[in-house]
């Protein structure tokens, strides 16, 4: 019974909060020409949505501090991630910076993700779709251009087994680092996968952890080397997040 109560709270907060958020967003943009300004304005809105959410798994008084962590990241970087849960794309906001996506196009069908995708612009592509890859690399490499901060799950889907910590490191993130020189920073999740267990209906109250590296510089680094230091510096925060 707690678990579907704490289930149907979280989805009341989540969609709720969101339909709210995105609805004041739509009035803030009337006057926004812009698409560039009216795309950053829809990425401070949804980190802000973010924020109301985490604090069920962070706990609010840690959230005060997000701020002064994210002060450190340099002003532009791409946020490496690991991804256990289907919730990973609202726990990556503890970085504490507006940030776009790579995600699955059928992603952009889900209400209110999707919804907040759009909104963001987002880049969403088909995975089996040649065309498609390569259409999402060009529209990424325009947005680092622009100057946006872009996050990637570079294992590329959930990494549901509990004994390996981490999935095969796709290269198109690395590839764009290096022909870009915008710095990358990793960020661990710890327990996420406790949260939203594979194949469940309901969720569970697990008190989440976490930890972010360094800013890892790019100008020069071959996408192989960055790949390289960036599986290292992610299994040694995971290591240490499970100590």
């Amino acid at each position: 019974m707690l678990k579907a109560l704490l289930t149907l709270y979280f989805w009341l907060v989540f969609m709720g909060s969101g339909v709210l958020m995105q609805g004041l967003l739509l009035l803030r943009l009337i006057p926004v020409r812009n698409p560039d300004v009216r795309r950053r304005i829809a990425q401070r809105f949804r980190l802000k949505w973010s924020a109301l959410n985490l604090g069920m798994f962070f706990g609010a008084p840690h959230l005060e501090k997000l701020k002064a962590g994210s002060a450190d990241l340099p002003e532009q970087f791409i946020l490496i991630c690991n991804h256990r849960c289907n919730l990973d794309p609202l726990f990556v906001f503890v970085i504490g910076r507006p940030l776009f996506f790579l995600s699955k196009k059928s992603v952009l069908n889900t209400p209110v993700i999707g919804w907040w995708m759009r909104l963001c612009g987002d880049v969403a592509v088909e995975r089996s779709d040649k065309t498609s890859r390569g259409q999402s690399l060009e529209a990424m490499k325009a947005r680092l251009h622009k100057g946006d901060s872009l996050l990637i799950f570079p294992e590329g889907t959930r990494q549901t087994e509990p004994q390996v910590d981490l999935g095969t490191f796709r290269d198109g993130a690395f590839n764009l680092a290096s022909e870009t020189g915008v710095p990358i920073v990793a960020l661990a999740l710890h327990r996420t996968d406790m949260v939203m267990e594979k194949n469940a209906i309901f969720l569970n109250l697990a008190r989440l952890r976490y930890m972010f590296s360094q800013p890892i510089p790019t100008r020069g680094q071959s996408p192989e080397s960055l790949k390289s230091l960036t599986v290292e510096e992610m299994t040694k925060m995971i290591q240490a997040l499970r100590a």
